[in-house]
């Protein structure tokens, strides 16, 4: 960071330019200056930064220890998205779950492709347009219009149907 000190041009500010009796705001007649200073300052601080301490993020050490010990890529990744604490906390909560666990010592986590969730969200819209009493053709274009999918009626009137 470099400091960098500029001189102000005039001494009096607004108060030197009127010399009325009492008035409001800057035409008040300059009253002395407190004995323990307040005054205005006649030097002015520019703090030019540099880029590379403005835009230093704070990385957690334990970030790299994760790299260090080869944790694979996509933890890393979900660690720096969500935070190291709670993927840690995500990563103890996974390790209980014995079944998941091979010989090697590494987890093996059945998760499903975050697609299937997309796919969930997708149909229980069409259930709740269904319940409102729109027709799937009807619900075929809001999901053309809002969401970009083309979905079949026959599909739509599958997931239209009560259970």
């Amino acid at each position: 960071m470099e400091k960098d000190t500029q001189k102000r041009s005039s001494e009096g500010g607004i108060a030197h330019l009127s010399d009325h009796a009492k008035g409001v705001g800057g035409r008040h007649t300059p009253s002395p200056s407190p004995p323990w200073g307040g005054r205005y300052l006649h030097e002015c601080t520019n703090l030019n930064f540099s880029p590379t301490t403005a835009c230093a993020i704070k990385i957690d050490p334990r970030l790299e220890e994760l790299k260090q010990m080869g944790l694979q890529a996509v933890w890393i990744a979900v660690a720096e998205k969500i935070g190291i604490d709670n993927m840690l906390n995500a990563w103890q909560i996974l390790d209980q779950d014995k079944t998941s666990v091979s010989d090697n010592g590494r987890l093996l986590i059945p998760l499903r492709s975050y697609s299937t969730y997309l796919r969930f969200q997708r149909n229980r819209y069409i259930e709740s347009l269904s319940r409102m009493g729109l027709k799937p053709p009807a619900i075929k274009q809001i999901m053309s219009e809002q969401l970009g999918e083309k979905i079949s009626i026959r599909h739509i009137s599958r997931l239209s149907k009560p259970e």
